[in-house]
């Protein structure tokens, strides 16, 4: 091949490679978002056909864009902040055109509080969830974990096919009766909440399996209680293994 065709090829390539941040090819799946690139969600509707979309301590994000819910194809969205990061953007309506959404994580990404002794970046008000989040009707994964919330938000009623549910290091002290609907349910993970018992409603769900009780530490310093819990529901399997100190456990989690 003459010197000046290979010069054009490598030329070309070099092209593709460091095409300007604001670019997406058609073809594009995966999307990594952090502080460094965050101004690519101010485009991310360019990206029509990308299938998972993390986005990983950005802290100044107030809300997520409208044009998320371009992204029709979209079957995982990760915001995963870990225990070092603290986000609140608001979530917006469009979110329930994602129709294939198979995983959401939103852990620590819905939580005003700060990290640590230090103020949260963002305002301290919660957000409510759009009501088009019961329209995430092909969801089998939801990590809700580590954001404070006292509750189970009312939405996930609306999951016929939730697999997994992750709720760990929130404030719950007791399970809405509206999970014995989730038919398909398999694992419940509450480490880190403030529950002391379980409902008999969840007899009601034929494949649960699983469910991570640790550090919910009025239960899990009570041999007697676990011990109950286990001989009610044979056919589950059981974690109670506290992570932390239970004697301050509590009190950290709640600032």
């Amino acid at each position: 091949m003459p010197v000046l065709k290979v010069a054009f090829v490598i030329l070309a390539i070099s092209l593709c490679l460091y095409a300007a941040p604001g670019t997406a090819p058609a073809s594009r799946k995966t999307l990594q978002i952090s502080e460094q690139n965050a101004q690519l969600l101010e485009n991310i509707g360019g990206y029509p056909d990308l299938e998972v979309l993390s986005i990983t301590c950005v802290e100044p994000l107030r809300a997520l864009p409208d044009s998320l819910g371009k992204l029709t194809g979209l079957k995982e969205l990760i915001i995963d902040n870990g225990n070092g990061c603290s986000m609140n953007p608001l979530l917006p309506e469009t979110i329930g055109n994602l129709r294939s959404l198979e995983k959401l994580v939103l852990y620590g990404a819905q939580d005003p509080r700060g990290v640590g002794n230090e103020p949260g970046v963002q305002p301290g008000q919660r957000h409510k969830f759009p009501r088009s989040m019961s329209q995430l009707s092909s969801l089998l994964y939801l990590d809700l974990g580590r954001n404070g919330f006292n509750d189970i938000p009312a939405f996930v009623k609306d999951l016929p096919k939730l697999k997994e549910l992750g709720f760990e290091l929130n404030n719950l002290k007791t399970l809405p009766v509206f999970l014995s609907n989730l038919k398909q349910l398999t694992t419940l993970k509450l480490a880190g909440n403030d529950l002391d018992d379980l409902p008999e409603f969840l007899h009601a769900l034929p494949n649960l399996t699983r469910i991570d009780l640790g550090n919910n530490c009025r239960l899990t310093k009570n041999f007697a209680r676990m011990k109950e819990l286990k001989a009610r529901f044979p056919k589950v399997s059981f974690d109670f293994i506290n992570q932390y100190d239970c004697r301050n456990f509590r009190e950290n989690a709640d600032q």
